[in-house]
C-alpha cells in the first residue's frame, strides 16, 4: 500500500515532517525551497540529481539542497520507505554559522550519505518526534547536534551544480519573466521574446543552463504560488486558479506528482 503523510513538529520549530511508503509511485522533476534531510528505512530509492542517477539504500541519509532539481522512484522495483524533515534556509544557516566555523554559506555536499552513526542519530530524533512525551529541550539539542555534525563532515560552502553555475543573461531574463507571469497563460514565444532570442535558440539555451524545460520551471513556480495561497488560508479551488492552473483537479495532479501528497494534505499540515 502506498501512503504519504505530512505534519508539523510543534516542539521543534514547527518543522515539516514527511513520511512515505511507495512502490510504483514516481516523483516528477521538482525542487524545494527548504533543505531536505531524510533517512531511508526500507528498499532503495533512485533519483536523478546534478545530472547523475543516485541510489539511496536503507540506512543511508538523503540530503537535498534548496532549489536543486530531482525526482524519485524505486531503485529496484520493490517497496521503499523513508522520512524527510524540511529545514528552512535561515535555520540551516544559523546552525552552520554558530556551530560550524569557516564557511560563508552552508549546503550539503552530497545527496546520499552512508554514515551509520549519523543515520542512527537522525533515526533516534525521528523516533522521539513520534513520541508525544518527548521533551522539547531533548529534541532541540539532538536536532542541532545532528545538523551541525552533518554540515561539519559533509557540508560545503558552494554548490557544485545549479546555483554555482553562472546562468546566461537571456536565461536569467526568461526565468524572471516566468516567475512574474507564472499565474498567466504564457507561450514559448512570449518567454523567448523576453530573452530576446528565437524560440528554438532560447529552448536549447534554457535547457542546457537549467537542466529543466521552461514548462517544468513554470510548473514549479505555479506550485510554489499554490503553496503560498494555501498557507494564506485561501480555498484550494481559488488557490488553483490564482496560481495559474486550469482548475483544482489540474493542481491536485501536479501537486501530488511533485510532492507526493495532495494539496489537501498540505493544507491540513500547515494550517
Amino acid at each position: 500500500m502506498e501512503k504519504a503523510t505530512l505534519h508539523r513538529a510543534p516542539k521543534l520549530d514547527n518543522l515539516l515532517l514527511f513520511k512515505a511508503h511507495y512502490h510504483k509511485f514516481q516523483f516528477t522533476r521538482h525542487c524545494h525551497d527548504d533543505f531536505a534531510l531524510g533517512l531511508m528505512y526500507r528498499g532503495v530509492q533512485r533519483f536523478s540529481y546534478r545530472g547523475a542517477a543516485r541510489y539511496a539504500p536503507a540506512g543511508t541519509l538523503i540530503t537535498v539542497n534548496p532549489g536543486e532539481i530531482h525526482d524519485g522512484m524505486s531503485g529496484d522495483d520493490s517497496d521503499f520507505s523513508y522520512r524527510i524533515m524540511y529545514i528552512p534556509w535561515e535555520l540551516m544557516q544559523t546552525i552552520g554559522e554558530e556551530m560550524v566555523a569557516g564557511r560563508k554559506n552552508h549546503y550539503f555536499a552530497h545527496p546520499v550519505i552512508n554514515d551509520r552513526e549519523l543515520s542512527q542519530q537522525l533515526g533516534h530524533l525521528l523516533q522521539l518526534l513520534d513520541d508525544d512525551t518527548s521533551e522539547q529541550l531533548e529534541l532541540e539539542v539532538l536536532f542541532s547536534k545532528t545538523v551541525a555534525s552533518l554540515l561539519s563532515s559533509y557540508g560545503t560552502e558552494q554548490l557544485e551544480h545549479g546555483a554555482a553555475v553562472q546562468i546566461p543573461s537571456p536565461v536569467a531574463q526568461a526565468c524572471a519573466y516566468i516567475r512574474d507571469h507564472a499565474h498567466e497563460h504564457i507561450s514559448l514565444d512570449d518567454i523567448a521574446a523576453a530573452a530576446h532570442l528565437s524560440r528554438y535558440h532560447f529552448l536549447r539555451l534554457f535547457s542546457d543552463a537549467m537542466d529543466i524545460s521552461p514548462y517544468s520551471f513554470l510548473l514549479h513556480h505555479r506550485l510554489q504560488l499554490a503553496k503560498k495561497e494555501i498557507r494564506l488560508g485561501v480555498s484550494l479551488a481559488e488557490s488553483a486558479l490564482n496560481a495559474g492552473f486550469a482548475d483544482q483537479s489540474h493542481m491536485n495532479r501536479r501537486f501530488k506528482s511533485a510532492f507526493g501528497i495532495t494539496p489537501r494534505q498540505y493544507q491540513k499540515a500547515i494550517c
